[in-house]
């Protein structure tokens, strides 16, 4: 009797392969945000509930790091979906778990070519910031709001449904009814318009207001205006005025609480398990770790990316699998360069928690800087800031990242890069730091595992979005797939999403 024959003779004779009816055993492969989510809410409506994550840390690209007496999150800490009916909140009150967060009226400051704005979370005086900085567009600017402001509030009860797109199910397609309205279908009749058309409708197309907007949107759509979503578009321009926070120590803090909340509830978290394979047999699923170590569960839900999921399988289900998301695997995504460092606190007072800079050494056009709020100290007790900056990067720049000396000068290359940055958001700052430590692809590869290095998933365009994203239900049965690769994308709240559908298919409801 082989190996594996052995090990599902044992767990038939233990009786672990069906849990009590509609309980099922699942294994969720990914300790981030989206896989800790529906790890969390299957696990308290009763299935049996194990977590492998390959690293040391759970969150993945919300995680952290401590190095000395300095504690880093991997991204930015910037979070929205705090709000009363904010996805964030919804969740954690079924869970009855909570994050430490500080509602900001002023979201960040915006550092354009010769000027400064502030982003503020009231829309009336953000729409005042910049009429003062484009004045001669004042009119097309408050006509383009309008638009998109309007256009998020017809879809906002579908947006607060959270539908699952595309539709694969009767079931999938009911739910998001529950939102619709009528007064929805103008708006939805601009599902395949780029933003970039509604920018030129109001005469705002190769303005320095599209640069501003662009940045706006890259982080949540991975995409500029040109191409973005309109509706996406609309949706990622107003979630900053439903509330924007700091959270105190970091993003991370979100997966602390949700695998808190799996271990409450009776499940299994596991750090250090790196999932090597997943096979279809007979009984179920068999997992597969590094050190040969085999679990068997009824329902798979892998909270990786696609591509790597695609590797973990093997024959047939392999297959299936990359003829599903043929497109998704074909399409490419970017990386980050990141950089760690710690500024002396009369360097960093008056000055923002969160700036964005857009800077002309930079390809994609702008970097993110975020700072530890100065009685933050989860991240530090010393009268210093850390901080957080990066960057969107061309992979392919990367593309020979293993031959070290390359890597090595690629590194340094963007370690000035964004040490430029960092010296126009902190004008007082003289370029040393007690601490610097730089983050590319290459360590978004060994840290959290990411294939490439790509972050953030792929590009939100109408050709990619909505009904052409990647749905979250697979054609591979009792397996599911969440996270920034699947619909709704990028972001915790992207993700959380994401991991919420996956749980609603295992039979949570949540209000």
């Amino acid at each position: 009797m082989s190996k594996t024959d052995s090990f599902l003779q044992f767990f038939k004779g233990a009786g672990m392969i069906q849990i009590g009816g509609m309980y099922m055993k699942i294994g969720v492969i990914g300790g981030g945000v989206a896989g800790l989510t529906a790890a969390a809410l299957a696990q308290q409506k009763g299935h049996v509930v194990t977590v492998f994550e390959a690293s040391r840390e759970w969150g993945g690209c919300a995680g952290k790091f401590q190095r000395g007496d300095y504690l880093f999150p991997a991204g930015a800490t910037l979070g929205m979906g705090f709000e009363k009916g904010g996805v964030h909140q919804r969740v954690f009150e079924k869970l009855d778990e909570s994050v430490e967060v500080t509602l900001l009226d002023e979201v960040m400051d915006i550092h354009l070519p010769d000027v400064t704005l502030t982003y503020y979370r009231d829309r009336e005086r953000l729409l005042d910031e910049l009429s003062r900085v484009f004045s001669e567009h004042y009119e097309a600017i408050h006509a383009f709001y309008r638009e998109v402001w309007g256009d998020f509030e017809k879809i906002r009860p579908l947006f607060q449904q959270l539908p699952a797109l595309p539709f694969r199910t009767t079931s999938d397609m009911v739910y998001a009814l529950k939102g619709f309205r009528p007064n929805q279908i103008t708006a939805l009749l601009k599902l395949q318009r780029p933003l970039g058309d509604t920018l030129a409708r109001h005469g705002l197309n190769g303005t320095m207001f599209e640069r501003f907007i662009d940045g706006v949107l890259l982080d949540s759509l991975q995409t500029g205006a040109k191409e973005a979503s309109h509706l996406l578009g609309a949706v990622a321009l107003s979630v900053y005025h439903e509330g924007a926070y700091y959270v105190e120590g970091g993003l991370y803090q979100l997966a602390h609480a949700l695998e808190r909340a799996v271990r409450t509830f009776g499940g299994e978290t596991k750090l250090g398990r790196d999932v090597q394979s997943i096979e279809r047999v007979t009984d179920g699923w068999l997992i597969t770790d590094r050190r040969g170590r085999l679990e068997l569960v009824d329902v798979i839900v892998s909270a990786i990316p696609i591509e790597r999921t695609s590797e973990l399988l093997k024959g047939q289900e392999q297959r299936r699998f990359k003829r599903q998301y043929r497109r998704q695997l074909r399409q490419s995504q970017w990386g980050t360069f990141s950089l760690y460092l710690v500024l002396p606190e009369d360097v960093c007072q008056q000055q923002p928690l969160f700036q964005q800079i857009y800077h002309e050494r930079l390809p994609s056009g702008h970097a993110f800087i975020s700072m530890s709020a100065p009685d933050d100290v989860l991240r530090t007790e010393k009268p210093e800031r850390t901080i957080t900056v990066s960057t969107h990067i061309d992979l392919s720049e990367w593309q020979h990242w293993k031959d070290r000396a390359a890597y090595e000068k690629l590194e340094q290359d963007w370690t000035n890069r964004l040490v430029d940055v960092v010296a126009t958001a902190f004008p007082a700052w003289n370029r040393e730091s007690s601490l610097l430590l730089p983050g590319g692809p290459g360590a978004w590869v060994k840290y959290t595992k990411r294939p490439h290095g790509a972050v953030g998933g792929y590009a939100q365009t109408p050709s990619q979005a909505l009904f052409h994203a990647a749905s979250f239900r697979t054609d591979l049965p009792n397996f599911y797939v969440c996270g920034d690769t699947v619909f709704p994308g990028a972001g915790t709240i992207g993700a959380m999403t994401s991991g919420l559908h996956v749980a609603r298919a295992l039979g949570v409801t949540i209000d």
